[in-house]
């Protein structure tokens, strides 16, 4: 129940958004990179929004009890779903009253064979949406900058709960990572393909594993320059507001990541910034405490 009170806020925003968007952004300079990035962000919510009706169709309340989740855990990530339609229906609303059209829904295709699957894509696409929208919402002002921003809360209310739910770090770092829109569509696409452009171009897929359970030693694979080269290449791991550089022929887990990890390979030992993207030869891919997410 302490979840509800994430919705009730986004809605009252919502009707604020819809009311003041259009004087808010008149502007000619600004406004199509204004609906760029809303259309980017209802692409990652008609993801996530399909990813909870295709998870919870398929996993019901026996099979979440039937794997010793009692009680109203699966209500948690009902609710959870819920929220994600509010922030489709809010940003499709405030897209709409700008007098543009909202992008249309995507194909999806996610690994959703067992719960565990189910349970671990979540937890991965809600501390990724933190990610996202801190990259994003600097691109907004007003009242949609408001709106993205009581978004983004929510979104980290989602991921903090379920990190704590794999008995792990509700909140790991005193501040979140920010990615750019071409890291965060690079580990979207896996699971989308959509009918039009958004304009960003990815960077390779990068499959990023521990070489044992217990080790903190990291295998990189990836198809594209450079994905031989272990020598003259780099791993990058960012996480928090940190960032970690060690040569791929020795890609070590940070000691101090005490969650999620956001894994690069580049052509130079340069730092990974959101400024400084020209060395990135693929990724991100997300490790989870040594868990490999996605």
């Amino acid at each position: 129940m302490r979840f509800s009170t994430i919705a009730r806020p986004i809605a009252a925003i919502a009707v604020a958004v819809v009311a003041n968007a259009a004087p808010v952004m008149r502007r000619a300079s600004s406004h199509d990179r204004t609906i760029k990035t809303l259309n980017y962000a209802l692409t990652l919510e008609r993801l996530q929004s399909e990813f909870y009706k295709q998870g919870l169709a398929k996993f019901d309340a026996q099979v979440f009890n039937d794997a010793g989740f009692g009680g109203n855990i699966r209500e948690h990530f009902v609710l959870i779903g819920e929220q994600e339609n509010e922030h489709v229906a809010l940003l499709t609303s405030a897209i709409t009253s700008l007098e543009e059209d909202p992008v249309p829904a995507c194909e999806y295709s996610f690994p959703l064979d067992t719960l565990t699957q189910f349970l671990s894509l979540s937890q991965a696409l809600e501390n990724t949406g933190v990610s996202a929208y801190l990259g994003a919402i600097k691109h907004l002002e007003g009242d949609l900058l408001t709106a993205a921003a009581a978004i983004t809360t929510a979104e980290a209310r989602h991921a903090s709960y379920l990190n704590e739910l794999w008995g792990q770090n509700g909140y790991p770092y005193a501040l979140d990572t920010v990615l750019t829109p071409e890291q965060i569509v690079t580990m979207a696409m896996s699971f989308i393909k959509c009918p039009y452009d958004l304009g960003v171009e990815s960077y390779h897929p990068l499959k990023a594993t521990l070489s044992a359970p217990d080790s903190m030693m990291v295998m990189t694979e990836f198809s594209g320059d450079h994905d031989d080269d272990i020598d003259s290449t780099w791993c990058q791991f960012l996480y928090g507001t940190k960032t970690a550089v060690s040569p791929r022929s020795d890609c070590m887990l940070p000691e101090d990541a005490v969650g999620y990890v956001f894994v690069l390979v580049t052509d130079s030992d340069e730092p990974v910034t959101t400024s400084q993207l020209d060395n990135i030869l693929a990724g991100p891919s997300l490790l989870y405490n040594g868990t490999s997410i996605y």
